[in-house]
């Protein structure tokens, strides 16, 4: 049983396409599960072609959040190895089936990233984010990932593994209080287990999400935010080592980029990144952290203060 996961939320057209070039093969040992949190009418409209494909299973969930999307996926596959994509993405053929069985051969390894290529766009009027992974290499420590960090929309797992460190975090992922980051925070949380992380250069996946300039520049402070909070994680469970990398990460893609602009007398770019990560740093630090499954607590909702016996009324 090849076991796969997307997990979607109103972007029925795009779904399809997702849903289209994994279903593409006759693979009867396949299963695809789809957690759809999207409103009840898209749901109800989206996926309608598929339906009779024994496969499939289109599953309705009230939950909000990627987090608890996938860990709600996870709890219904079969098999040993689960491979996860985007709802905005285009797999090849035979990309599932490969991905598992790359990850079977790395017995040291929890959790496989591949490439994530771009389709042909206008690349003036905006971007797609894309991984590109020049060799084949098994990440050991959170200093590995310095070089680079996988995504979500070209990701293997092995089930028992995330299961057993508490699944996702829920705190952590789009619709989440850290609104992104959530394959960087499984793959951080997997090497402070004692796992590996593998990626493959000879595999990829294209993504088809398209951004344009002002989306990015909108999304500048969310996504920061959230890269800030999985980085601070490991330091408020205590692992002082893992400073490195949020020291790393601050200064090289964040803070860099405004003082280079500077030194070239243009007009800095990038302030956003700063105000984000440190906002979302902070944050992280002053969440508490679960051990040994590294998962942030979820933050009761702020309570309004109870009325002053002057401030009461009678009747």
């Amino acid at each position: 049983m090849l076991s796969i996961l997307v997990c979607t939320r109103n972007r029925p057209d795009s779904l399809s396409r997702t849903v289209r070039s994994l279903l593409v093969s006759d693979d009867a040992s396949l299963e695809l599960i789809v957690i759809d949190q999207s409103d009840a009418a898209v749901f109800a409209q989206a996926l309608g072609e598929f339906k009779s494909d024994p496969r499939l299973r289109h599953v309705h969930s009230g939950a909000r959040g990627k987090g608890a999307a996938l860990n709600e996926g996870l709890r219904l596959t079969h098999s040993e190895i689960v491979v996860c994509t985007d709802d905005d993405c285009e797999a090849p053929s035979g990309w599932a089936r490969e991905m598992a069985r790359t990850l079977e051969e790395q017995p040291a390894a929890a959790v496989l990233f591949c490439g994530v290529s771009a389709p042909p766009c206008d690349w003036s009027a905006g971007y797609i984010p894309t991984y590109q992974i020049h060799r084949s290499r098994l990440l050991r420590s959170l200093l590995a990932t310095c070089s680079g960090h996988g995504m979500g929309a070209g990701m293997a797992l092995r089930r028992d593994v995330v299961m057993a460190l508490g699944g996702f975090d829920e705190e952590v992922g789009p619709g989440a209080r850290f609104p992104s980051g959530d394959d960087w925070d499984i793959e951080h949380r997997a090497l402070l287990s004692g796992w590996g992380v593998y990626e493959a250069s000879h595999l990829s996946i294209i993504h088809h999400g398209f951004r344009t300039l002002a989306q990015g520049r909108a999304h500048a402070h969310r996504d920061w935010f959230a890269i800030g909070g999985v980085c601070a994680k490991p330091i408020r469970a205590g692992y002082v080592t893992a400073l490195v990398l949020p020291i790393w990460y601050f200064s090289i893609h964040a803070l860099w980029p405004p003082l280079s602009d500077l030194l070239r007398f243009r007009r800095p770019r990038g302030w956003s990144r700063i105000a984000g990560f440190l906002d979302g740093f902070v944050q992280g630090v002053r969440t508490p952290v679960s051990r040994p499954g590294l998962l942030f607590q979820a933050q009761p909702p702020a309570q309004s203060p109870s009325p002053t016996n002057a401030d009461s009324k009678t009747a």
